[in-house]
């Protein structure tokens, strides 16, 4: 009996720590330890429940971006109060997912950029300078940071968008809320980290770097920055046809405005598709190669893959309206790994220096293993003539002890509670 307990402990470290190296992947990265956490959005499969779909990106992500189509930012309060919504952040969580708050001002209207503004504001004079319109900005972004405590809470996404599509003088505007939202997330929620993100292919491009500049570093905790360098030229030539043509300082650079803040790289992301931009599944891993070698000195916080599944079905890449970032994928609409998934796997399971998350779960693991054997050493005080040390006499347990590998060690160290 005290056999089958004995192997019923082993059998559960075994599992333990294999949990803990994750997955162990045959393939090469340019890097062996990170500091950032690892993202991906949990776009739909083609036929997968959403429990598969957000447990498939819980199995390769640590942080995911919290996006509600179709909600505009003055009523996120509401919506994540809705029962169907709290079940999803309860999914989130189980999925073993950390959520990343949005709120964005912006949206896209008629194929224009336009400054989303509630139905009971006049649409002709309300910009950001209106002061009902910021306040309500304002009270959504506390809301949310005083009833969920995110750990990050993003407020604007790709807002050079709407510098350069909507309004030049409005942006100052933009500029001071950052400030003022920043403050009020603070006064209750302190841990919240707040950042702005920005679309580095168009900063680039149009040579847009003094926008990061205006933001007021002391009132912002990291840059958010996403990446599609190969739709540069869109619909035209791409300027980088492939992941080598890109400059080496392409994201270096970015420190040059950024000074000490953390980087967060809140999308990036190469197509597969041979039809809409010339890509493939192997430029997709060789961008990922390329990305992770080039930012190897950047403080990064987090670097997120767009997208789980494509958004469309191969099918539909000869669609009139398919474009190549519907292809982006880690894995195919269908379900199908793509060449990329494998490497994003070995990229998850390298450990992550910063261990408030990545421990959490072994510590419960741990405490469970401890009162377990806490029982066993309790039995072996009451009755200890049931109990003995195992006679080291077979050579293989020799070769335990002597093993300087961290499972070895443990399995030898338990097999000391089996009875003879």
């Amino acid at each position: 009996m005290k056999r089958k307990v004995a192997s019923f402990v082993l059998i559960f470290l075994f599992v333990s720590i294999v949990a803990v190296d994750k997955v162990n992947c045959d393939v090469s990265l340019p890097i062996n330890s990170r500091k950032f956490w690892i993202g991906v959005t949990p776009t739909p499969s083609l036929n997968g429940t959403l429990e598969e779909i957000y447990g498939n990106a819980g199995s390769v992500a640590e942080v995911m971006n919290l996006w509600f189509v179709n909600v505009p930012w003055y009523n996120t309060t509401e919506h994540l109060k809705k029962p169907a919504t709290q079940w999803l952040l309860r999914l989130i969580n189980s999925s073993g997912l950390t959520p990343i708050y949005e709120l964005n001002f912006w949206t896209i209207k008629n194929g224009k950029v336009i400054l989303q503004i509630p139905p009971y504001m006049n649409l002709t004079t309300t910009n950001l300078g209106t002061f009902e319109l910021r306040q309500l900005w304002i009270e959504q972004a506390v809301n949310i940071s005083r009833d969920y405590h995110p750990k990050y809470i993003c407020i604007g996404n790709e807002v050079d968008t709407y510098y350069w599509n909507c309004s030049q003088e409005d942006f100052d505007n933009y500029v001071r809320l950052v400030s003022e939202t920043y403050e009020a997330i603070k006064t209750v929620s302190p841990e919240t980290k707040v950042f702005v993100v920005f679309r580095l292919d168009t900063i680039d491009s149009y040579d847009g770097w003094f926008l990061i500049e205006k933001i007021n570093k002391d009132k912002i905790d990291l840059f958010g920055f996403t990446s599609y360098p190969y739709m540069l030229g869109y619909p035209g030539p791409a300027l980088y046809e492939k992941p080598e043509d890109m400059p080496s300082d392409y994201y270096t650079r970015i420190m040059n405005y950024t000074g000490d803040k953390p980087i967060v790289f809140s999308e990036i992301g190469w197509t597969s598709s041979e039809l809409l931009r010339g890509g493939s599944e192997q430029e997709q891993v060789e961008f990922l190669l390329w990305f992770l070698e080039h930012t190897k000195g950047m403080p990064l916080e987090i670097v997120s893959w767009l997208c789980l599944y494509d958004t469309r079905i191969m099918e539909e890449e000869t669609d009139l309206n398919a474009k190549p970032n519907d292809f982006a994928g880690l894995r195919y609409k269908n379900g199908t790994e793509k060449a990329v998934w494998s490497y994003w796997r070995a990229l998850y399971a390298i450990p992550n220096a910063i261990p408030e998350f990545q421990i959490t779960w072994f510590i419960l693991l741990s405490l469970t293993f401890i009162t377990f054997i806490s029982i066993m050493l309790n039995k072996t005080r009451t009755n200890p003539s049931k109990y003995t040390k195992y006679r080291l006499t077979d050579r293989k347990f020799n070769n335990f002890s002597r093993s300087k590998t961290l499972k070895h060690r443990a399995l030898f160290h338990i097999c000391l509670f089996a009875e003879d």
